[in-house]
């Protein structure tokens, strides 16, 4: 019987030996491949949008606020073919905090300061899409117009969401969150004041919609560490500024970064901000 080359003995055990650990490794991860993929994209950040308007009437305002609808149905259009799936802000923190689970690509669609063009051109075009979105509220301009910006002759004057609309939305899975009384520069008015626009707005659309209100909005982007420790103390879950970029676990869930979309972005250019501010932080 013809004996066999030590080397190709050692050769053989080295192989089997790499197969072993092969097996044991794949053992080990295949019946976790949802957490490890949830490991990756949490760790690439999750985005959320920032948008104002959504409507065809040049009237309303300009397309630094105003996107039209067609441009949105295209946004949202890509969105939904790229796997993406819309969150609450609320989710985001579930599952950073307690491990709440999140479907692949997760991202948040929000609208600041509530204008009736949400109900009436963006909902549809969500509905479309079977997303959700968050929408910021200004409490003393609801059925009414934007007097916080119409009054100072900075905008235009635009309507804003009835209290039906607002229910119907909220019944349909759109979260409604706070974005203050009328709209201040926190950072710029007395502590007292800002308690008030920060608890009253809260309490206020929670008596409209007979839940908790856990998400609030900083209008201008204006704040500092005294507002933020108070909309923490009102018992608010997260806060988003407009401060560009996405967001991680360790971000400061009262300091929420946003992505910017502006009427005037070709679909090149919002392709480009979806997706420059990803990282990979492994």
């Amino acid at each position: 019987m013809k004996s066999v080359n030590p080397e190709h003995r050692a050769v053989f055990i080295f192989l089997a030996l790499l197969l072993v650990i092969g097996i044991f490794i794949y053992a080990r991860t295949a019946g976790d491949h949802k957490t490890m993929y949830k490991q990756f994209y949490s760790t690439r950040g999750i985005p959320v949008l920032m948008y104002h308007k959504v409507n065809p009437d040049r009237k309303t305002g300009g397309l630094g606020l105003r996107v039209l609808p067609k441009d949105f149905d295209w946004q949202m259009d890509y969105l939904y073919k790229h796997g993406f799936h819309t969150v609450s802000l609320e989710d985001v923190i579930d599952y950073w905090h307690h491990k709440k689970p999140l479907p692949p690509n997760p991202i948040v669609i929000t609208f600041d300061d509530g204008y009736q063009d949400n109900y009436t051109y963006a909902f549809p075009i969500l509905k479309k899409y079977h997303f959700t979105a968050t929408i910021f509220v200004v409490v003393n301009s609801i059925g009414k117009t934007n007097f916080f910006d119409a009054d100072r002759k900075v905008q235009p004057v635009n309507k804003m969401l009835s209290l039906k609309q607002i229910k119907e939305l909220n019944a349909y899975g759109i979260t409604i969150g706070a974005h203050t009384m009328n709209h201040p520069h926190l950072a710029k008015i007395s502590l007292d004041q800002a308690r008030e626009e920060i608890i009253n707005s809260k309490k206020a659309l929670e008596k409209i919609l007979g839940k908790p209100v856990l998400v609030f909005s900083y209008p201008y982007g204006s704040y500092d560490k005294n507002v933020e420790k108070i909309v923490k103390e009102a018992g608010y879950k997260a806060a988003v500024t407009t401060r560009q970029g996405i967001n991680f676990p360790d971000s400061d869930p009262y300091a929420l970064k946003r992505i910017r979309i502006m009427g005037m972005y070709s679909h090149r250019k919002f392709i480009y901000e979806l997706n420059r501010y990803y990282k990979k932080r492994f």
